[in-house]
C-alpha cells in the first residue's frame, strides 16, 4: 500500500499523480473540520443569492474576525479557527521571535489561503537542482483541475500562464482606475523594472459545468459560501469517488521507519495517545513545513541537530491614492488581491519582489476605525473620504532577502512529546535594506501610480507570518545529512518522500502554493522511476 500523509495542496497533487499511474493510495490525515453549526450556516447562504442572505447569519461567520491596523492576526474561515486547532498540543513547539503555524485541518492551509497563483521563474530558483522546464508540465496538469482567474497581460512575458483555460475576475473600481494609470505609464514603469497585471487567482470566475461563477459578494476574506476559491478539499471529494483511493481522517503520524522493503508508520488518533503501526511500500509526506520538519527529524532521530527554515518576508503597506473612487463601500466586488506588481531591479536585489494590491473591503473599514478609536464616531465623513483612496500592498521578498529560522528537535524531559524549538537566526539586515529600496521605488513613481506609500504605517511581520516557509530538508543533487534528493527522499531513506515546501532550497517572492503542487505532482509522477 502507498500512503500519502496530509490532505493539503501538496498531498492532493501527489495523490492525483499516483492514482493516474494506476496505483492504490491511502491518505492519512488529521482532518479537522469546520464546526457543524457553521457548516449549516454556510449551506444556507450557498442556497440563495447574496441579496437574500439573512444579515444575522452573515454576522455569525464574520463577527469573530479581530482586525487591527496591522491587519488580521490570524485568518479564520467563516469565523472559525479550526484550521489551526490542536497544533500546539499535538505538535509542540517553543518559538522565540517566530510566528510559524501549522494546520491539522482537512485541506491544510488551502482552507484559508489568499488563492494567489504564480509560477516560479528560472533565475529565482537558480539554487534548485531542477529547472522551470522540469516543473512546466506539472504546472499545466495542476491548472487542468484548478480554476484560474487570469489575463494574458504584461505579467505573462515573465510568468507563463501554463493554461489555455482561464477567465478574469472583474476588477473593483479602485483597481480599474489604478490599472488605467499603470497602463498609461507602462513604458516608464517597465524601463525601471516594474511590471504589472491583473492578479492570478485560483477562483472560478465564470459559470462552469452548471456551477455558478463569482457573484462578487465581498465575502472572500471570510470564506466563500459558494466554494469558488480553490481548496484541496474539493479535490479530495473528487478522489473519494475513485475505488483505488482511501481517505483515513483522525490520524496523527508520529514517526516513520524503514524495514527492508516496507515503511512502518507509527500513528495515534488525534484525540487519543494509543499507538498503532501501519505498513506500506512507500510513503509521501505532505504535512506542511512545521509538522513535516518535526516528523522527519523524529524519524531520523536527529535530536539537537539544527536545520534552517527559509522564509519569504511578508509586509503590509497602506497606499493612498491622490483621488478617491466613488461608491467603494457599496460596490459588488471580490476582495482578494486585485493586481500584482513585480519589481526586478538588480540595484535593489538579485531577485524579484512581489507585491499584491488589495482595494476596499470592510476589514479595512474596521481597521481604520479601530486605529482612530473614539474619534471614528466624530470623523465619519473624513473616514469615508479616506477609504475611497486607501489601498493595501501585501509584499513578499525572496528568501535570499529574508530572515531565517533555526529549528532544533529536543527531547522532552517531562513527556513523550519532544519539542521543536524555533528562533530567528542572526541576519545581515538585508530585509530592511530591500524594503527601504521598495519604498524609494514607490515614491519615485508616485506620480505614475498617483499614490503615496504610508511608510509610517508599514507592518513588517515576524518570521513565519507569511506562511511562505520552506527549506528545512532542501533538495540537492548530492544530498548530505538532513537534506533530500530530487525525489524528496531524506538521506538514509529510500521509500519515504517529502513532497511539500520543506524540500524547497529557496523561496521566490512570488506565490508558493502553485509550485508546491507542481513539485509534489512531479515527485508522485516519478513513482515507476524509483
Amino acid at each position: 500500500m502507498i500512503y500519502v500523509i496530509g490532505s493539503g495542496p501538496a498531498g492532493m497533487s501527489c495523490a492525483v499523480a499516483l492514482l493516474n499511474q494506476g496505483l492504490r493510495v491511502t491518505m492519512l490525515d488529521a482532518g479537522l473540520l469546520l464546526e457543524p453549526e457553521r457548516r449549516e450556516i454556510v449551506r444556507k447562504l450557498a442556497q440563495s443569492s447574496p441579496d437574500n442572505w439573512d444579515p444575522e447569519l452573515v454576522e455569525k461567520i464574520k463577527g469573530n474576525i479581530n482586525v487591527n491596523e496591522k491587519g488580521v492576526p490570524i485568518k479564520l474561515l467563516f469565523g472559525s479557527d479550526f484550521s489551526y486547532r490542536h497544533v500546539d498540543q499535538l505538535i509542540p513547539t517553543v518559538q522565540r521571535g517566530v510566528k510559524l503555524v501549522g494546520s491539522l485541518a482537512q485541506g491544510g492551509f488551502s482552507t484559508v489561503w489568499g488563492s494567489a497563483v504564480l509560477p516560479y521563474v528560472g533565475d529565482d530558483i537558480r539554487n534548485w537542482p531542477l529547472s522551470t522546464d522540469d516543473l512546466a508540465p506539472h504546472y499545466q496538469t495542476v491548472l487542468s483541475w484548478m480554476d484560474l482567474s487570469a489575463t494574458a497581460d504584461d505579467l505573462a512575458e515573465t510568468f507563463p500562464l501554463y493554461s489555455d483555460c482561464y477567465h478574469p475576475l472583474t476588477l473593483s473600481k479602485q483597481a480599474a482606475e489604478l490599472l488605467a494609470d499603470l497602463e498609461r505609464y507602462k513604458t516608464g514603469l517597465n524601463s525601471d523594472g516594474i511590471s504589472f497585471g491583473k492578479s492570478r487567482l485560483a477562483v472560478r470566475a465564470n459559470t462552469k459545468n452548471g456551477k455558478c461563477g463569482c457573484v462578487y459578494c465581498g465575502m472572500c476574506l471570510y470564506g466563500c459560501p459558494y466554494e469558488l476559491i480553490y481548496s484541496s478539499t474539493g479535490t479530495l471529494a473528487v478522489l473519494q469517488d475513485n475505488p483505488r483511493f482511501k481517505y483515513v481522517p483522525n490520524v496523527l503520524v508520529k514517526r516513520l521507519s524503514e524495514r527492508g522493503d516496507k515503511v512502518e508508520i507509527h500513528t495515534h488518533a488525534v484525540c487519543s495517545s494509543k499507538p498503532s503501526v501501519l505498513k506500506g511500500t512507500r510513503v509521501y509526506v505532505a504535512c506542511g513545513i512545521l509538522p513535516t520538519t518535526k516528523l522527519i527529524l523524529e524519524s531520523l532521530g536527529a535530536f539537537d541537530q539544527p536545520v534552517t527554515i527559509l522564509e519569504s518576508q511578508y509586509f503590509l503597506l497602506p497606499w493612498l491614492r491622490y483621488s478617491g473612487t466613488r461608491g467603494v463601500s457599496d460596490e459588488k466586488l471580490h476582495t482578494l488581491a486585485q493586481l500584482f506588481l513585480e519589481i526586478e531591479d538588480p540595484k535593489m536585489s538579485s531577485h524579484r519582489v512581489h507585491l499584491q494590491i488589495y482595494t476596499y473591503n470592510d476589514m479595512m473599514n474596521a481597521a481604520v476605525r479601530r486605529r482612530l478609536g473614539w474619534l471614528s464616531r466624530v470623523l465619519q465623513i473624513p473616514i469615508n473620504a479616506l477609504l475611497k483612496r486607501l489601498l493595501l500592498i501585501q509584499g513578499y521578498l525572496h528568501s535570499h532577502n529574508s530572515p531565517r529560522i533555526r529549528a532544533v528537535l529536543q527531547r522532552s524531559q517531562r513527556s513523550n512529546a519532544n519539542l521543536l524549538t524555533l528562533e530567528t537566526e542572526p541576519g545581515d539586515m538585508a530585509t530592511q535594506v530591500v524594503i527601504r529600496a521598495i519604498l524609494r521605488k514607490l515614491r519615485k513613481h508616485r506620480f505614475r501610480f498617483k499614490a503615496e506609500p504610508l511608510s509610517p504605517l508599514m507592518d513588517i511581520t515576524e518570521p513565519g507570518r507569511s506562511t511562505h516557509s520552506a527549506g528545512s530538508l532542501p533538495m540537492k543533487d548530492n544530498p548530505g545529512d538532513l537534506q533530500t534528493d530530487v525525489l524528496g527522499r531524506p538521506t538514509g531513506f529510500r521509500r519515504i518522500h517529502v513532497v511539500d515546501s520543506s524540500i524547497f532550497p529557496e523561496i521566490p517572492a512570488s506565490t508558493i502554493t502553485l509550485s508546491v503542487m507542481a513539485n509534489a505532482h512531479r515527485i508522485g509522477s516519478a513513482f515507476h522511476e524509483t
